[in-house]
């Protein structure tokens, strides 16, 4: 069974806010000697004062790039036991020792990457990966500086044994969700239960974006091992992006994600490419500041499990939407990197290390695109 929303729940389901502006600056303020331990302070300064001053409009201006990030938060789980999964790995007394204060110091972490990433604007769009459930982003966008910015939520719960989705958070101000639906992986494969693939359909001024979040199954067993379940999910994704294409021609698609394969792998060179015809275009990888080779490391080694693809009307020189400098970014701030103490060069400064407690933000480094809007925004 499919999960929907349609345009007028998705509205309802937002449930954001804003604050007073008073309580804004006040709030930025009692946060910069937090930030300034880690975020440099002119993109907290460039994004708090540029969202306090500015106002509201209605939708991309002419000319302005919409920033999309896919960041897997590794482990975004709020300490409260699951009453439906009966998993309670992330509690105060379950084998991760994951309290209240812990919690916290997450939501910050991701505040403060967010706020980072976004280089003095807020994201458009930020598709996540490793998140248990709707609460911990509501508590995200409500209990950090977020609050300033009105983003709402797109989740479903996902059939995953371990309680981990995909999931979003978007600026209504920039874009429309006019249809939300989680794409089951598992159908006709009774007992394989994995993260769902969250379809939305977005109305940017007076252009359509499909766009899929993605976090394949991982390769925990074994890469060979656990290639027929990628491959899965690959094919319900391509099997989505086909029908779409054949009935609109020409339509824009944005792929992005975890997932858990690098470009040239099998189940991702499945999803680009058909025999001869070219179903996605894989979006060139920088780095941002030059400090990794890739979005994850383990073993010493960097890969790039963290990939955007889209539709060739995406690339167009002359598009009225299109892809700005045909790549797309890690964003390796040093601030989310530390020592690799048994190999060369830095890594990531994630949350754990196995079962211990580090302490850091994620074992992922964020991506993100900019999508250029060129058309003359309307009344």
């Amino acid at each position: 069974m499919m999960h929907v929303m349609n345009k007028k729940q998705i509205v309802s389901f937002g449930l954001s806010r804003r604050l007073m502006k008073g309580q804004l600056f006040e709030n930025c303020l009692r946060e910069i000697p937090i930030l300034a331990k880690s975020v440099p302070l002119f993109w907290f300064f460039i994004f708090g004062v540029s969202i306090f001053l500015r106002p509201a409009c209605a939708q991309a201006q002419e000319g302005q790039n919409l920033r999309f990030v896919f960041y897997n938060a590794e482990n975004f789980f709020d300490p409260q036991p699951d009453q439906v999964l009966h998993y309670d790995e992330f509690t105060p007394q379950g084998s991760r020792h994951w309290t209240t204060a812990r919690y916290r110091l997450k939501i910050q972490h991701l505040f403060k990457t967010l706020i980072a990433v976004g280089e003095g604007e807020a994201p458009a769009l930020v598709g996540f990966a490793e998140i248990e459930n709707r609460h911990v982003l509501d508590d995200l966008i409500h209990q950090s500086p977020l609050a300033q910015i009105q983003y709402n939520i797109i989740h479903f719960d996902s059939p995953d044994p371990r309680g981990i989705d995909v999931g979003c958070i978007y600026r209504p101000e920039r874009l429309t969700v006019d249809f939300a639906q989680a794409i089951k992986v598992g159908i006709g494969h009774p007992g394989f239960r994995t993260r769902d693939i969250l379809y939305l359909k977005i109305h940017i001024k007076t252009d359509t974006l499909h766009l899929f979040i993605n976090h394949w199954p991982s390769r925990y067993g074994g890469l060979m091992e656990t290639i027929e379940k990628r491959k899965r999910a690959a094919n319900v994704l391509i099997h989505f992006i086909d029908s779409i294409t054949l009935k609109q021609p020409g339509a824009m698609t944005l792929v992005m994600g975890d997932f858990n394969e690098n470009q040239n792998d099998e189940a991702v060179q499945s999803l680009l490419q058909s025999g001869n015809k070219v179903r996605l275009i894989p979006l060139k990888p920088q780095s941002r500041y030059g400090l990794s080779d890739g979005s994850i490391k383990g073993g010493g080694q960097w890969a790039l499990f963290d990939q955007i693809f889209v539709s060739k009307s995406l690339m167009k020189n002359s598009g009225e939407m299109r892809v700005n400098g045909k790549s797309f970014y890690i964003f390796d701030a040093s601030f989310l990197l530390e020592k690799d103490g048994k190999n060369m060069g830095l890594k990531p400064n994630r949350t754990f290390v196995g079962f211990k407690y580090h302490g850091g933000f994620s074992d992922h480094l964020p991506i993100f695109v900019d999508l250029m809007v060129t058309k003359t925004a309307e009344p």
